[in-house]
């Protein structure tokens, strides 16, 4: 009974050391935790890449004349002065409102499509030929058919910057169905498994990186379109200014207004959908690697 007694209360105390031949690890600070990780390969090797693009950007700026490649800090001088100014808010808001239009409308027909090919022989062959059509002809036949058909406003603007992309997201979700294990779903209706327990947790987590790569990947096409389509034919937007200030030969109201868009998409891409897709996907082991 003593020796029990005496075991209970040592064992606490051994249990305090490291095991023999194993150094202690003295804990980290939050603030040198923090070091540590800002100096860690993959955020060393996105800082360098960032800055061998700005180097690139004044190499190009010190080559041509100031009127045609002006350098950045000139541009983040003019891009500043039209942020406190305000006017460019306007303008980024009408666009991304577009942008967001433009998307749902992409995305909700290249699933019905994608998703009619992939479980119907019947669809993917007469739809086919239609995809094949739609990546064929250029964009801006497309955009310029539009804008005949529907006339010169929102609405045509939305169709017109939606329509190129469609077919290039159906044929990825096409891929996406047609890639799902048909042995899993056999093995759960074996199970006894009903069909939207089937579809939550057997053909669902199949799909649903495929289907968030399109939706990433339709965004980085949305974007580019939108202001193809407020370049030729809207009077307000993005594109309708980088037009604009094109004509008028001031290349550093171009590039601001275009740099300012491009930091808004990859807060977009990287901040919001980047941490998203971390979060949803996080039981596959290469996300747990990030």
């Amino acid at each position: 009974m003593v020796d029990g007694q005496h075991r209970m209360a040592v064992e606490p105390a051994v249990s305090e050391f490291p095991p023999i031949g194993v150094a202690a690890r003295p804990a980290l600070s939050g603030r040198f935790r923090g070091i540590v990780e800002l100096c860690s390969p993959e955020r060393l090797t996105k800082l360098f890449s960032v800055g061998a693009l700005i180097g690139a950007w004044y190499l190009g700026a010190a080559l041509l004349p100031a009127n045609i490649m002006p350098a950045p800090h000139l541009v983040a001088r003019i891009l500043w002065g039209e942020m406190v100014a305000g006017p460019i808010w306007a303008d980024v808001g009408v666009t991304l409102t577009r942008l967001v239009y433009s998307f749902a409308f992409a995305m909700v027909v290249a699933i019905v499509l994608g998703f009619a090919m992939g479980v119907s022989r019947t669809a993917s062959r007469f739809l086919d030929i239609w995809i094949i059509c739609g990546m064929t002809i250029p964009s801006l036949v497309l955009i310029l058919t539009i804008y005949m058909v529907v006339g010169l406003n929102d609405r045509a603007a939305v169709i017109a910057a939606a329509l190129p992309v469609i077919p290039i997201l159906t044929i990825n979700i096409w891929e996406g169905i047609k890639s799902v294990d048909q042995k899993l779903i056999d093995m759960a209706k074996a199970y006894h498994a009903g069909q939207g327990r089937i579809m939550r947790s057997v053909i669902a987590p199949q799909i649903a990186p495929v289907m968030f790569a399109s939706a990433r990947f339709g965004l980085g096409l949305i974007w580019k379109m939108v202001l193809f389509v407020e370049l030729l034919g809207r009077s307000n937007g993005i594109g309708y200014k980088i037009e604009y200030y094109y004509q008028m030969f001031n290349m550093g109201k171009v590039l601001a207004y275009s740099l300012l868009f491009l930091f808004i998409m990859l807060f977009i891409e990287m901040a919001l959908l980047g941490a998203l897709e971390r979060r949803l996907f996080r039981w596959r082991p290469a996300q747990r690697r990030l």
